[in-house]
């Protein structure tokens, strides 16, 4: 059965596909398998409906000025080679069946141009109308079974059939349904008005017709299905290179051992905000950060719970920022930076106390730290609104030097390259 889905990409729907990690063995088993009738699991057998039902919205429009051309073009050739063998009394019959398949045709063309065409027609308008033409082909061959209909129904049956399973992308299961409605619906007419019963010939005909469509519908589907599972394979290949790449981009720019943006990313990172903040006349606010005694730390406890204290306070700076703006990284060792956009002198004084108040509620113990008896940080600040005379390494070195001064105080303080007044941004020359 098919299902109505709604057009667009399929691209997040085959993403949550490929995120299954028991998908990749399924799809390579049914690939060497290669059964005779291919089925999938439910979620991979919905993602092959909207495939289709895609695939169908696009091959519809191509399709159906070809039907009428098609059709216009079997019709003369019926009208030209067979009309001397209708009487006058059967050319209702005629009129009625062309001008039934014309106004049929011109419906499916319609729905091919309509703006969303979707599963809601191939199911609901398509698959009926094909039905119902294949019902007055069976009516006209039942109602004059000596045979003068019978080779224009077979001609156009063996056309609307052929159409419906390559362009409208009728399953055979569809085709089977579709034929057969037809058919009961030809009979219970016939049995209805009491008319004669179908030819032997046209029996054989209908059958060899009907077997021959159903094998190539069920073929058609199969490789189909075929094709997807390996479109489906190419995906999960294709996905699985994206992860890779993207966590080889993360390791670079992400330092293992905190969790934080390194050297680098921060690098990129004040390059862009130095531009943005010249261009615009924004202040820029830079924390440089280094855990007191941290070798006597390493010495006592051991590189283990070194590592671990410097993770738990790269963490505790993280959560201190309130903006996503702001970016802390870790600069090399025990030390850390911070980068504030968009902040003046007493905005990098507030992050700086929230910093050092982090790393204080941590209370890693630390007993041989000459400040206080648990880790604690010392902050060097900078703040600078960027013209073309300034340059970003006396930034840094300027915001090095005032982290140099916040040890000299005594440490666990937080230090200004140059004290400027209260209310004042601060430039630098230099």
């Amino acid at each position: 059965m098919e299902h109505d889905f709604p057009s667009g990409s399929l691209e997040p729907l085959i993403a949550e596909l490929v995120t299954d990690s028991s998908l990749t063995a399924y799809v390579q088993n049914l690939i060497h398998q290669q059964p005779l009738l291919v089925r999938f699991r439910p979620d991979l057998e919905h993602c092959f409906h909207a495939k289709r039902t895609q695939e169908f919205s696009l091959i519809f429009r191509i399709a159906s000025a070809l039907w009428l051309l098609l059709f216009i073009v079997v019709m003369l050739g019926t009208w030209l080679n067979f009309s001397y063998i209708f009487k006058d009394e059967d050319y209702v019959i005629w009129q009625s069946t062309f001008a039934f398949t014309a106004l049929s045709l011109i419906m499916l063309t319609t729905c091919a141009y309509l703006p969303k065409t979707h599963g809601f027609i191939h199911h609901y308008v398509v698959a009926p109308i094909v039905t119902l033409l294949l019902y007055q082909l069976l009516v006209g061959s039942l109602a004059y079974p000596d045979g003068k209909f019978n080779i224009y129904a077979s001609y156009n049956m063996i056309i609307i059939m052929v159409i419906a399973i390559f362009s409208l992308r009728l399953l055979w299961q569809k085709t089977i349904i579709i034929m057969a409605s037809a058919s009961l619906m030809a009979v219970a007419t016939v049995f209805v008005n009491d008319w004669q019963v179908m030819t032997l010939q046209f029996l054989h005909a209908f059958a060899l017709i009907g077997v021959v469509l159903l094998s190539i519908a069920f073929f058609v589907e199969r490789r189909e299905r075929l094709s997807f599972l390996h479109e489906i394979l190419l995906a999960i290949k294709s996905s699985e290179l994206v992860r890779i790449n993207t966590h080889l981009g993360t390791i670079a720019r992400e330092d293992a051992l905190s969790g934080l943006a390194n050297r680098r990313a921060f690098d990129d990172c004040l390059d862009v905000e130095w531009d943005r903040a010249r261009r615009e006349e924004q202040p820029l606010a830079l924390l440089f950060i280094d855990v007191d005694h941290f070798k006597l730390y390493n010495d006592t406890y051991g590189h283990t719970a070194g590592d671990d204290c410097l993770r738990q306070v790269g963490q505790a700076m993280k959560k201190a920022l309130l903006r996503p703006a702001d970016t802390v990284a870790r600069y090399g060792g025990e030390e850390f930076v911070v980068l504030l956009p968009c902040t003046d002198t007493l905005g990098a004084e507030e992050v700086a106390e929230r910093v050092m108040r982090a790393i204080d509620i941590l209370a890693i113990p630390h007993k041989r730290s000459l400040v206080a008896f648990h880790v604690t940080a010392s902050i060097g600040i900078c703040n600078i609104t960027p013209h073309e005379h300034h340059t970003i390494s006396a930034f840094l070195e300027n915001a090095d030097a005032a982290l140099y001064k916040a040890k000299a105080s005594g440490r666990h303080c937080f230090k200004h390259y140059q004290e400027p007044p209260q209310k004042m941004k601060f430039n630098f020359q230099g």
